[in-house]
């Protein structure tokens, strides 16, 4: 009789062990449950935003797991569509790579926010005092497109043929002519050959490039800039490719890829759509949290631009808790 007094002693010890600690079938109590994940696919310039503040933020809001995979929004968008990630949301920059997936992965795409594009630089360049003047506004803008010019400057850009912020620096490069009448070959002494030139670097490794010294400026997302705390010069809404309200100017220059597409220009918003149908309920949720005011602070504190969100592509088939969501946003 004592044995068994015993041994119910301690397995009512072991029991309670169990509980305090979290083990066997009990959770931990002070553990949030994330049963499930949702996976995000982004541009490449937008990968500290999403991995650092807006994933970690919907996990603790939502206890939904965040996974995320970045890239040339273009090469993702391809990759999507072959079906060699899974991702629920698709984060690009511009509509263009959206339309990759329509109509099988979807055929909508909501605008949130904007990030401009500056031309960032290394302030230990041999450049950089004058790159500081143009900065600061004691030499004009227009000097800047003659500086990169210049034999000898190091300058780094993405690759238009996979990366909207490549097709948009070429781009920008043909209004700044068009707008401070500079000679007619300053494209082609500032970017060489278009699509192939040594100037081209991968999104996700350009940046680092310039903060190590390897290259005299580049081109950046003001978002970018701000984040990793560059040294960098202003463009106007002209050249930057961040108003919607300037897209008939930005539409006037275009770039030819190496495949013969030419891609005109577009304001670089930041487009998110749902992959997949029906739409996956924790993606539903995650786009819902970058609508919300929690996620809108955020995007404007990492240095991008807001507006009034906007559907893009077929507004019919937008889910309809989105659709709720917008009207509140």
């Amino acid at each position: 009789m004592m044995k068994h007094k015993k041994l119910n002693a301690v397995m009512a010890a072991l029991s309670l062990l169990s509980i305090l600690t979290g083990c066997g079938t009990s959770s931990s109590i002070n553990t949030p449950h994330t049963s499930s994940t949702v996976h995000v696919a982004y541009a490449g310039s937008l990968e500290l935003l999403n991995n650092q503040f807006l994933g970690p933020a919907f996990e603790k809001s939502y206890h939904v797991h965040y996974q995320g995979q970045g890239g040339g929004s273009y090469g993702i968008a391809h990759e999507i569509a072959a079906g060699s990630i899974p991702a629920n949301v698709f984060e690009s920059i511009g509509y263009g790579p959206v339309k990759v997936l329509e109509p099988a992965k979807t055929s909508w795409a909501i605008a949130i926010a904007s990030s401009p594009l500056v031309v960032a630089y290394n302030p230990h360049s041999r450049f950089a005092p004058e790159l500081n003047q143009i900065r600061r506004g004691q030499k004009p803008l227009k000097d800047l497109f003659q500086l990169m010019a210049q034999n000898g400057f190091k300058l780094g850009r993405t690759n238009p043929n996979t990366d909207p912020q490549g097709q948009a620096f070429v781009m920008a490069i043909e209004l700044a002519q068009k707008t401070y009448h500079l000679s007619p070959d300053i494209v082609s002494r500032i970017l060489g050959p278009i699509n192939t030139g040594g100037e081209i670097y991968t999104e996700e490794g350009i940046l680092s490039l310039l903060q190590s010294g390897g290259l005299d400026a580049s081109s950046a997302f003001l978002s970018e800039a701000v984040q990793r705390h560059l040294d960098y010069i202003m463009l106007p809404p002209t050249l930057n490719f961040s108003d919607p309200a300037l897209a008939s100017w930005y539409h006037s220059v275009h770039v030819t890829l190496s495949n013969g597409t030419v891609v005109y220009g577009t304001p670089l918003t930041i487009d998110v759509t749902i992959v997949g149908k029906p739409a996956n309920p924790n993606a539903i949720q995650f786009v819902k949290f970058l609508l919300s005011k929690s996620g809108q602070s955020i995007f404007q504190h990492e240095g991008y631009h807001l507006f009034s969100p906007y559907v893009m592509g077929k507004s019919a088939a937008l889910p309809q808790a989105l659709r709720q969501e917008l009207n509140h946003a």
